[in-house]
């Protein structure tokens, strides 16, 4: 399983296991590296395999990230991700530091290349070497919009480090912004192949495909819209007959006895070989040292051996529109006693609510249930999930995430590992699809002059594949939360929920973060399967509680979980580093961000 793997394992293990200060009289050595096609597509799958190496919290980066936003929950004992969410970081915090670490040092795997990618002149094919260097800068490019995003201002460093050439000032990010679109030069782009040999590389490298979606991405993040625009579309023309939307079952089970959602088509290790919908994914195999993550332990039931440790907050499980397209507050298909009929299939899909089932296994947080039924041996077994060792940390426990957990990449394949070993294997998408036709719906609603026709078509394009009827929003207004619906729900749990909320306004000029992340935190009271607490949903589906329930009375079946702050002027971003600012004497501890 995964041989493509093997290639950028190897790589890493050459290029970190050897001494490049020295000029051996076999292998790569820094005075002549890259000195063959094979020595600078070695480097360049070191480079790919640095992203596999930002775990956060024993899960990649990107999933926990969307924890620490209103979209999802924590265990409450994990302190450290409270403080993300509560104003309280410090530059010492450890996802500040190990962020920014491994984005530089990712950066720094691509300069080992690239610094010397002109030894390849006369040796390698006009082709290759332009193939290389393109998708060294679109790394290059992966690694900084992630800093600029997540500290604004940072050190421009287009060169390898030595010990003597160490200290840079912050840059403005938008030179860097500037930096990295320049390097992604549509003639270079173009040298890339629409996409890579499945069966040889899987979805690990970029593609012709993949680069300008990333640069359609990064335009938009930026409020660069006509260019999203403009790269979006030329994904999307280039995607037409290679990539496609996953189909997915999106039948209702009402009870664990009546079956099981099956998300893996598009979220599990089937969808590493037969999906068509992934773009760009980082590898994992745990054949080799150090290139698996836990996510499987993570995010699974107690009862499963997992950690509970983190799931959909109760503020996006009542997102879900009906099936009808409507809010839960305006459906009259919407009976907050049955709460799970007549959703949004990715609620099932995507989240795991008390009453399914999940990985063949019943799941309950009622404390009624003592035991839960095991479909795959046939037998009852404890409910670990609300009782026995350590049950406070359950779902809905004292100590747990608030009620519910992910079923977006817990697989089946996974049952019974997780008592052995926590290591799991699958890969996480970075791009796919469905992302694409949300960046270029987006470009052509807030650009002057957007195909709005476009944009609603795309937006129906995703809705259709889950069954969900066509959008009824015709104007930028509108069709702007209708996206912001889609992206909330179709992308949870896979890392751009931070970010969203931090780049999109609302109507008080204010990042909508403003109001998510200032609010309380609502969760099924102890002892209860299900909140009686009514939402407030706005246009930009943010929701809020007031405490209030479902019958105008004070809320009885809900509780809080924990409550958000969000300070406007210091929360927009995190805190510089320490050990930078110390270190790097052009920095210093008087250039941190506002408000740290």
């Amino acid at each position: 399983m995964k041989k493509y793997i093997i290639s950028i394992l190897l790589s890493a293990a050459m290029l970190t296991g050897c001494s490049l200060d020295r000029e051996p009289l076999t292998g790569p050595s820094t005075g002549t590296f890259p000195a063959s096609f094979e020595e600078a597509q070695a480097g360049t799958l070191a480079a790919y395999k640095a992203l596999a190496n930002n775990i956060q919290q024993y899960n990649p980066a990107n999933r926990w990230f969307d924890h620490i936003t209103d979209i999802g929950a924590t265990r409450l004992v994990l302190s450290n991700w409270q403080d993300y969410t509560h104003s309280a970081i410090t530059s010492e915090h450890a996802a500040v530091k190990n962020n920014y670490a491994r984005m530089y040092k990712g950066i720094g795997r691509v300069h080992l290349v690239l610094d010397k990618i002109d030894n390849l002149r006369g040796i390698v094919s006009d082709e290759d070497y332009y193939m290389i260097k393109a998708e060294l800068l679109c790394l290059r490019a992966y690694f900084y919009d992630t800093l600029v995003k997540f500290y604004g201002d940072v050190p421009w460093i287009d060169h390898a480090l030595t010990l003597d050439d160490y200290a840079y000032p912050r840059t403005d990010k938008m030179t860097i912004v500037d930096n990295i679109l320049r390097d992604m030069d549509d003639e270079l782009l173009n040298h890339l192949p629409i996409t890579w040999d499945k069966a040889e590389w899987g979805t690990c490298r970029l593609g012709r495909v993949g680069a300008y979606a990333l640069k359609a991405r990064i335009c938009l993040e930026w409020g660069r819209f006509e260019e999203a625009a403009k790269y979006s579309k030329i994904a999307l023309d280039l995607a037409a007959g290679v990539y496609d939307l996953t189909p997915l079952d999106c039948t209702y089970y009402p009870t664990h006895a009546d079956g099981e959602p099956n998300p893996r088509p598009l979220f599990g290790l089937e969808a590493e070989l037969n999906t068509t919908e992934w773009i760009w994914a980082i590898q994992y195999n745990r054949l080799a040292a150090s290139n698996t993550h836990s996510g499987i332990y993570t995010f699974a039931s107690r009862v499963l051996n997992g950690a509970a440790g983190g799931g959909p907050s109760q503020a996006l499980m009542d997102t879900f529109q009906c099936t009808d397209g409507k809010s839960i507050l305006e459906s009259d298909l919407y009976d907050w006693k049955n709460p799970w009929a007549n959703r949004d299939p990715r609620l099932d899909l995507y989240c795991l609510r008390t009453g399914a089932r999940a990985m063949g296994v019943q799941f309950s947080i009622d404390p009624a249930d003592k035991t839960v039924y095991d479909y795959v041996t046939g037998k009852y077994v404890n409910n670990s999930d609300v009782t026995g060792n350590k049950s406070q940390y359950g779902p809905n426990g004292e100590s747990g995430p608030g009620g519910y957990l992910w079923r977006k990449w817990c697989n089946d394949e996974y049952y019974g590992v997780v008592t052995n070993s926590y290591e799991d294997e699958l890969d996480v998408p970075i791009i796919r699809l469905a992302e694409l036709l949300l960046t270029d719906a987006e470009a052509n609603i807030e650009m002057e002059g957007g195909d709005l026709a476009r944009a609603k078509a795309n937006i129906d394009r995703v809705r259709a594949r889950v069954k969900m009827p066509p959008v009824t929003a015709t104007t930028r207004e509108g069709l702007r939360s209708a996206l912001r619906y889609e992206r909330k729900v179709e992308l949870c749990c896979e890392g751009f929920r931070w970010f969203d909320i931090r780049r999109w306004k609302g109507a008080d000029g204010n990042p909508i973060a403003y109001k998510a992340m200032n609010t309380a935190q609502y969760a099924p009271a102890f002892g209860k399967t299900i909140s009686d607490a009514k939402p407030i949903i706005d246009e930009d589906w943010i929701v809020t509680y007031d405490g209030k329930n479902w019958t105008g009375g004070n809320c009885t079946s809900s509780r809080v979980h924990t409550t958000f702050i969000f300070k406007l002027g210091k929360d927009e971003l995190w805190p510089m580093p320490y050990d930078e600012m110390v270190t790097n004497p052009l920095i210093g501890l008087e250039n941190n961000n506002p408000g740290y």
